[in-house]
């Protein structure tokens, strides 16, 4: 249950099989926080969606009439539905090819049938954090509209005929006016009709009507309001332009009588604070998605400001540098699992995938007024010197100062730091490859400033991407587990001798069934799956905390810190074998050198 949640989210199921909605609502129900909506064709789905506020859904691909892709491609094209989120679900094998397809029309993920119960709730689970988020910022936004109506400064909205949309107490204060006698009413002619010299002032040389010809953010200290009672208010005033689709479709005035300076300062004050909520908002986000990458924003960050400082930057030019730094893997948030969480190397088509988070990141960031520097840093931070970065091939002095910092620190982390995939470098190490690569990946400049200031860092030796806790392993295991039996598979072998202690103590044990094949033969190869699965769930039940294998399809290997007693006799006792001509022999290996073990292990796999 997410009792964090404040909301309930509807989740909308499109399948034409009836066991499939009925198994998929039944999760969602487990999950807590969802409002399952059902729909067993594409058509019915398409008119729900149109009805009820959806927050995501899961799309069958495969059904008749009209498939999960083609209706995909409707929610897409619909101004009111393009922006729901769509997990494609389909037993169709996912190749490469199938798989592009659904995320060019937009799918955020992928699933395939039989569904794994455990990765759909985490999914599911992960999705619902955002949407948190995303609403959390929204109640930000709110409560920021509720800010403006309360502050001391005037503040008010026009359309495009400068007619007024909104105008807070404060505004209505200053100027002596009631809501109604300006609400809608065309702003010039109510407090705009004179300049200070006390002429009457046209409608089109009102600095009003400039900011809307021009499109411009502007400011002046010395203009003039006329009262209700027709004297003059003396203001500083600052106009800024709505745009959305690149047109100018209003404007906020946000105007201060020269007297209220303190009032001024709580509102900057206020604003500040309401950036920095927006910020850890974000990296909240991040950290939702991969604990692993939020400790990589955060070092990276750190990396950054010791070589902004090392180059002369100036305190407010290194604070920017790290609020980029930590948000320069956002993007990330629209990797699917499946490539984000993959714990070994990406193929071609997931790497040019992930690749998309540079532009998602800048797209989020680009059009928040306070974040388009930031934005510019984040799109660079995967560009080479040399040119051949991406996304746009930038070379030499044509990446800006900061992206040449931050690829800089960013590279060092990734050596640094232990992947599944390979072991970290030294420090030293490190630094001698940023020379190494001066010049063709890296500015110069920067890795000699680098060099200087990064010698002397201590590398917590925990950091990893292994995981920390039951969920991470979950996630992590997932890319490693038999998906008949759900245990492990000799691939993950390396991995676990390095993330479990043994102590130098290991008992290896393998559970070889006899005479399986002619199970099979008398039986079928459904009822032998059968069988499989409730031999592991048998060995799962009685050796719960140990780590168990499947092997060569019919066996099973069982890794212990101590030795197992009476490790026949309780396979005896499996009614599994009591009522087939199936047996198990079991054989024990046993080592103290850890060294040794993966050497050991081969031997039975």
């Amino acid at each position: 249950m997410h009792s964090d949640l404040k909301d309930q989210y509807n989740i909308l199921c499109i399948d034409d099989n009836a066991n499939n909605l009925f198994t998929l609502s039944a999760l969602l129900k487990s999950i807590g926080g969802i409002h399952p909506i059902l729909a067993e064709s594409a058509d019915k789905g398409l008119k729900i969606v149109l009805k009820e506020q959806i927050d995501l859904i899961l799309l069958d691909v495969q059904m008749p009439v009209m498939n999960g892709f083609e209706a995909a491609k409707l929610l897409k094209r619909n101004k009111q539905t393009r922006d729901i989120p769509i997990i494609f679900i389909t037993a169709v094998y996912k190749s490469e090819e199938f798989v592009s397809e659904g995320f060019e029309i937009g799918a955020v993920d992928y699933l395939t049938k039989p569904i794994d119960d455990q990765l759909l709730k985490n999914k599911i689970s992960l999705y619902l954090k955002i949407f948190e988020k995303k609403r959390q910022l929204e109640r930000s936004e709110k409560k920021f509209y509720n800010i403006a109506q309360s502050i001391g400064d005037g503040i008010y909205t026009v359309d495009m005929d400068l007619c007024v949309t909104f105008i807070n107490d404060a505004a209505l204060a200053l100027l002596g006016y009631e809501r109604r006698e300006l609400m809608g009413k065309a702003i010039h002619e109510y407090i705009h009709y004179k300049d200070k010299n006390n002429k009457l002032l046209n409608k089109e040389d009102c600095s009003v009507e400039y900011a809307l010809k021009t499109a411009k953010h502007y400011e002046i200290d010395d203009e003039y309001f006329i009262k209700k009672d027709g004297s003059f208010l003396p203001i500083s005033m600052s106009v800024t332009p709505f745009i959305e689709d690149h047109e100018v479709t209003g404007l906020v005035v946000v105007f201060r009588d020269k007297t209220t300076t303190n009032k001024v300062l709580e509102l900057e004050k206020e604003k500040l604070k309401n950036q920095e909520q927006i910020i850890h908002s974000m990296v909240d986000m991040i950290e939702s998605r991969d604990s692993y990458t939020a400790g990589h924003t955060k070092r990276v960050a750190h990396y950054c400001a010791l070589i902004a400082k090392g180059m002369g930057y100036s305190p407010s030019e290194i604070a920017l540098i790290k609020k980029a730094a930590w948000l320069h893997d956002i993007g990330k948030i629209f990797t699917p699992d499946n490539i984000l969480l993959k714990p070994t190397k990406l193929n071609h088509l997931e790497y040019e995938l992930i690749q998309d988070h540079l532009l998602a990141g800048y797209n989020i960031l680009k059009d928040i007024d306070d974040y388009k520097a930031i934005a510019e840093i984040v799109i660079e931070h995967h560009e080479r010197y040399d040119g051949k970065g991406y996304p746009k091939g930038l070379k030499a002095d044509e990446i800006s100062p900061f992206g040449q910092i931050m690829i800089v620190a960013d590279a060092f982390d990734a050596m640094t730091t232990n992947r599944v995939y390979k072991p970290k470098k030294s420090v030293d190490v490190a630094l001698k490859e940023l020379q190494a690569l001066s010049m063709k990946q890296f500015h110069p400049e920067v890795v000699t400033i680098a060099v200087e200031v990064l010698k002397d860092i201590e590398i917590d030796e925990t950091i990893s991407q292994l995981p920390t806790n039951k969920l991470e392993e979950q996630r992590f295991s997932y890319f490693y587990r038999d998906r008949l039996t759900n245990c492990f598979v000799i691939d993950y072998l390396e991995l676990i001798l390095r993330y479990y202690d043994f102590s130098n103590d290991l008992y290896v044990y393998r559970v070889e069934l006899h005479n399986f094949s002619t199970y099979n033969q008398k039986y079928g190869w459904r009822a032998g799956n059968n069988f499989l699965i409730e031999m592991a769930e048998f060995i799962e039940k009685h050796y719960s905390d140990k780590i168990i294998f499947r092997i060569e399809g019919d066996d099973f290997l069982i890794l212990s810190k101590e030795k197992i007693e009476n490790i026949e006799e309780k396979f005896k006792e499996c009614p599994l074998l009591q009522d087939s001509a199936v047996y198990v022999t079991i054989d024990e290996k046993y080592s103290n050198d850890v060294d040794k073990m993966e050497e050991m292990i081969a031997l039975y796999s």
